[in-house]
């Protein structure tokens, strides 16, 4: 979508001139941008916010994240044309440094959702994305890249857009000619603000006069009625959405409808045609990530309508569960549902569990596209000379964390880092063995710490946990092999070819 592009290029812009202000995060806290959180607004006609820093530090994000890579990197050998979309980040080297700490956006405008997918906004309508950036970068070269970048894709544009830097506030303010949105003409002016907040560089990029409200301090930081003080509570991350009068007109039915043939079916249409507000979150525990949908309606009565009939349902798919079992993903046993005041709320907990079993049904599906892919030649690549013979760290199997018989497990493994630097990660190679000591399979990953920023410290011995994926039932301990080492500073030492 045109408007998604646009989007894009201008976040990237943003990535790119926040290296302007650096010297400007000295400055007083007066003048530090809002935080991103500070950008809703009652008028918002849709919301999202997404704590990334917070949501990251917790063991199962991490533990997603590494069950994930190889499916990506297997996806990506299958459709490199497709998905090179998600190597676009690697354009610029100069931002691997600086990763999202915090996204939030809004949208205003009666008709915004359907003018976001016609690609037709309304005058009335406007957009604010806002995000806070952590790490530090070279300035210099940071924007260079950036601009460059932006050159090759809108060529003439560079200048026009410094040429329009001024402040607003406690930010840098960035003015986009209508070229650079495309074809699409939106119907306001869009804008890009720069700035140092409390806690890292804020971005945001949106409709001039909305954005200039948020950098100034004039956004109220809250959506309409009760659902921001239930959302400010609940997860690191969330949606929000009031629903429009129309969209559920047609769910009730009218007499003789289908839905009318049954009562339950028919109680919770008439339930959803009185929701006024939705919201959704996520919430990331060491151990699960908890989700909840809370559905605001007119009244008590239609959400008691609405808990009668997903009650109904929920009590059919647990029948039907009883006699399948293995039909029934582990996280619908775990939904609950009731009624506060005048919404209903539904909550569930996804564990590992859930996503083991999704990542083999995704797993099956891929291997079945790669046997109709013929394979390609690999390309040769110079070996790149080892910095030493000898691994900076010696690795040993102490225990796993747990007994219980899982594909995804925390070993705790013994590491005695001989540098004396911190090292962030290390690639190697678990080796599963029984008992006796007969193999039963192996996995290769980039360990990292589940806790901190680094896994261990230079000139340290200590015992560290790593998460072991794809253990073979009957597993009692693991050798390693050591392939690399990613030092705290970047620096990398690998095994000899």
């Amino acid at each position: 979508m045109k408007f998604q592009r646009t989007i894009s290029w201008t976040s990237l812009l943003c990535v790119g001139l926040a290296g302007v202000i650096g010297s400007a995060m000295l400055q007083a806290a007066d003048d530090a941008m809002p935080a991103p959180s500070q950008v809703f607004t009652p008028r918002a006609a849709a919301a999202f916010y997404f704590d990334v820093e917070s949501a990251s530090k917790s063991v199962i994000w991490k533990a997603i994240t590494n069950k994930a890579a190889p499916l990506v990197e297997r996806l990506q050998s299958l459709q490199p044309a497709q998905l090179s979309s998600l190597q676009s980040a690697q354009v610029l080297p100069g931002l691997k440094g600086m990763a999202v700490a915090e996204i939030a956006a809004v949208f205003e405008g009666e008709k915004i959702l359907s003018d976001l997918q016609s690609e037709h906004l309304d005058p009335a309508s406007g957009f604010v994305i806002v995000g806070r950036l952590t790490g530090s970068q070279d300035v210099k070269g940071l924007i260079q890249q950036a601009l460059d970048a932006l050159d090759k894709e809108k060529p003439g544009m560079r200048g026009q857009i410094e040429k329009s830097r001024h402040p607003v506030g406690g930010a840098e303010f960035f003015d986009l000619p209508p070229e650079i949105l495309g074809e699409e003409k939106l119907p306001f002016s869009v804008s890009v603000a720069i700035g140092p907040g409390k806690d890292g560089v804020v971005f945001g990029v949106g409709r001039s006069e909305n954005l200039r409200a948020f950098v100034t301090g004039k956004t109220e930081g809250k959506l309409r009625g009760q659902i921001n003080e239930k959302l400010s509570r609940r997860g690191q991350m969330w949606f929000y959405l009031p629903v429009p009068k129309d969209a559920t007109k047609n769910l009730g039915g009218g007499s003789g409808g289908a839905m009318n043939g049954n009562p339950m079916i028919a109680g919770l249409a008439q339930g959803m045609n009185k929701v006024s507000e939705v919201a959704l979150s996520l919430n990331f525990t060491a151990s699960q990530i908890d989700f909840a949908l809370d559905l605001v309606c007119s009244d008590a009565s239609a959400a008691n309508e609405l808990n009668q009939g997903i009650q109904g349902l929920l009590g059919m798919v647990q029948m039907g569960a009883k006699q399948n079992p293995s039909s029934m993903a582990p996280f619908v046993g775990r939904i609950k549902a009731g009624v506060e005041g005048n919404a209903f709320r539904l909550g569930t907990a996804f564990t590992m569990r859930d996503f083991d079993l999704a990542f083999q049904n995704i797993n099956r599906g891929v291997t079945a596209a790669g046997s109709r892919v013929a394979p390609k030649t690999p390309k040769l690549e110079a070996a790149t000379p080892a910095v030493q013979t000898m691994a900076p760290v010696d690795v040993e199997f102490v225990g796993f964390s747990s007994d219980d018989q899982e594909s995804l497990r925390t070993a705790k493994i013994r590491i005695h880092n001989r540098s004396s630097k911190p090292v962030r990660e290390i690639r190697m190679t678990f080796t599963y063995l029984d008992g006796p000591g007969r193999k039963l399979g192996q996995w290769t990953r980039s360990h990292s710490s589940l806790t901190g920023e680094n896994l261990i410290n230079g000139d340290t011995t200590a015992v560290v946990d790593c998460l072991a994926f794809n253990v073979p039932a009957f597993t009692k301990k693991i050798t390693e092999t050591v392939h690399e080492v990613i030092f705290a500073d970047g620096e990398k030492w690998s095994e000899a070819p």
